[in-house]
Formats: structure tokens, sequence, C-alpha cells
């Protein structure tokens, strides 16, 4: 099975954290619904204050139409003030028979 692969680090304001976990809710609840999502979960490092989604789906459509989706649009406009910066890795993957 192919799949795509996302990996979106954010890297907070400091002391805003806790607001970007809390605006992602909506996101998250959201996208887990849509066509063509596998799996979509917001981790916490534990060294420092970086969150990362991690992200799958089913197909390269299937990410841009959740980019295009109003709750991924909203989150991006309701968090901008509070985040310094995201690096976003999109990976393709192919599974392997061994």
């Amino acid at each position: 099975m192919d799949f795509i692969l996302v990996l979106a680090k954010i890297y907070p304001k400091e002391g805003c954290k806790d607001t970007v976990i809390e605006l992602s809710d909506d996101l998250i609840e959201n996208t887990l619904s849509e066509e063509g999502n596998i799996d979509y979960q917001l981790l916490e490092s534990l060294k420092d204050d970086t969150l990362t989604f991690v992200e799958k789906w089913q197909s390269p459509d299937a990410l841009k139409k959740h980019m295009a989706s109003p709750h991924f649009q909203n989150f991006g406009s309701e968090t901008q003030d509070f985040v310094k910066k995201m690096d976003i890795q999109v990976i393709g993957a192919e599974e392997l028979s061994l």
C-alpha cells in the first residue's frame, strides 16, 4: 500500500505551546474524519517546546484536499500569532515486501 507521510513540526512562540495545542483540537477532530486520512496525531516533544503533527494520507490528492479544508485554513489563521515557524516534510512511502 502506498501512502503519504507528513511531519509538520511547529515551533510555538515562548509561552504559547498550550494555546497551539488547544487550537489544534478542532483540526484534529475534523481531519480524522476526512476521506483519505489514515492517521493524524499531534505529538509534544519531551526535550523542548516543539509540537509535531504526524499525518498519514492515502494519496497526494487527499492531502491537497485537507490543505484546502476550512478547518486546516482556520488553524493556520488562528495560530499565526502564536507560532514562530513551521517545518513541513512530506514523504512518499511504499510498503516493502521482505
